[in-house]
């Protein structure tokens, strides 16, 4: 089980978007400590963590789609 990490604290980028794949890892570097204690907090809920991940995807797919609809996040 990973430690719980400060979720009102967020690293910034420091490589604008234009940098797609810099940008990209260092939001992904961002997010896995967030993500791995969320997932421990569902598992230690009752929920199966491959169902828990699943449906962490699916919002986060959400989100994709709707963005591309609209430009603008839900």
């Amino acid at each position: 089980m990973s430690l719980m990490p400060d979720f009102d604290h967020v690293p910034v980028p420091h490589h604008p978007p234009a940098e797609f794949l810099s940008h990209d890892a260092e939001a992904r570097t961002a997010l896995a400590p967030l993500f791995e204690s969320l997932l421990d907090r569902l598992v230690m809920a009752g929920w199966d963590r491959r169902t828990a991940a699943s449906a962490l995807m699916f919002h986060a797919a959400a989100q994709v789609s709707a963005l591309s609809r609209d430009g603008r996040p839900q």
